[in-house]
């Protein structure tokens, strides 16, 4: 099923991976803001083809599920892999030859342990595996609603409540489930698989809002399209604002307030509706404009191998200052992840789908 990318969405990636390497050298500390935007959009985006009814029920063939991982699978190990060697011959950040340690190169690559930021890499390979079962349960979900001959509209609001309930109950159930811990940057700790049940809830709330949207009128489109690009707008500077670096200023009580780490629900949360919202934004609305220019597209496009490399990169550069550690890192791992992207990411995407096809 043919998507076409929506470069706001790719914007929205330039400012996560922003955040997270401006928290790695020293700057806004909001490294777990960006890791929850990103848990949003991974459990978003894997929702978010089903926009044909019941589209979900392909899930009940096992060729449903063999091109599903077939396609993870190109998407996510060459360039990971590729990275990894990288990082044990290039700069020395992984050890070929230990096999028990979080810095075992053989142990990352399958991610049984991760090392120091790739524990994030690890929940999202994990969620991977187990997101076409839950596409599954909700599948199973929408049968049983079908009986009772509800229509699309409240179907979909039916999903997201579910959804939304699956949240309450991994948040719940998982952190006290050791047996299903992740080993990783250094401890055990759950599958965050609540944050990735919010963003798949907003898929279906996105559904949802397509089929009410030809009963609202034009003067209402364009408020509610004002309405969401302030909340965008807002989502961004609070993103900022919200630093520990700035509240400290404000309140010295508060240089131990982490917001992405010590509220990662109400972040993903917001994160989620965000994502919706510019998925809704016209082509010609200036937020979605702004957030998919050329330059935050081209980040967005590469910030994968980004994330992989620029941790491993900035161990090299100890010696300068944290301003220009960021610099050279951010631009050294940008440079790098789009040679990735051209010849290596989407050549392998390109032929998935070619042979899927």
């Amino acid at each position: 099923m043919k998507q076409s990318k929506n470069n706001a969405i790719q914007g929205l990636r330039f400012w996560a991976i922003t955040l997270i390497i401006l928290s790695h050298c020293g700057f806004l500390a909001q490294g777990g803001l960006g890791n929850n935007i990103f848990f949003a959009m991974s459990g978003f985006f894997v929702c978010q083809p089903f926009t044909q009814d019941n589209f979900e029920f392909n899930y009940f063939t096992p060729k449903a599920f063999g091109h599903y991982y077939l396609k993870r699978f190109m998407r996510i190990i060459p360039a990971c892999w590729l990275c990894m060697f990288f990082g044990t011959w290039g700069l020395n950040f992984f050890d070929f030859r230990n096999f028990q340690t979080d810095n075992s190169l053989l142990l990352n690559m399958f991610f049984i342990k991760s090392k120091n930021h790739l524990w994030f890499l690890q929940q999202e390979v994990f969620f991977y595996l187990v997101a076409p079962f839950i596409i599954l349960i909700i599948a199973a979900f929408k049968k049983l609603l079908g009986k009772l001959g509800l229509a699309a509209l409240q179907m979909n609001l039916a999903v997201f409540a579910f959804l939304n309930l699956l949240v309450f109950v991994s948040y719940q159930l998982l952190p006290k489930a050791p047996a299903l811990f992740l080993n990783g940057n250094g401890y055990a700790s759950p599958l965050r698989l609540w944050l990735f049940l919010i963003g798949m809830s907003f898929a279906y709330m996105l559904k949802l809002v397509k089929l009410l949207a030809p009963k609202v009128s034009a003067a209402g489109v364009r408020t509610l399209e004002i309405v969401g690009s302030v909340y965008v707008v807002i989502c961004l500077i609070l993103s900022i604002v919200s630093s520990v670096d700035i509240l400290t200023l404000i309140d010295k009580r508060l240089s131990d307030c982490y917001v992405g780490w010590e509220h990662p629900v109400l972040i993903t949360y917001m994160a989620a509706l965000a994502i919706m919202i510019l998925c809704l934004l016209s082509e010609v609305n200036i937020v979605r404009r702004f957030m998919g220019n050329r330059v935050f597209t081209l980040v967005g496009n590469v910030s994968f191998s980004m994330y992989l490399l620029h941790f491993m990169l900035m161990l090299h550069f100890s010696d300068l200052s944290a301003y220009r550690i960021f610099v050279v890192v951010y631009l050294l791992s940008l440079a790098m992840s789009i040679a990735i992207y051209n010849y290596v990411e989407q050549p392998l995407i390109n032929k998935t789908k070619e042979y899927l096809n």
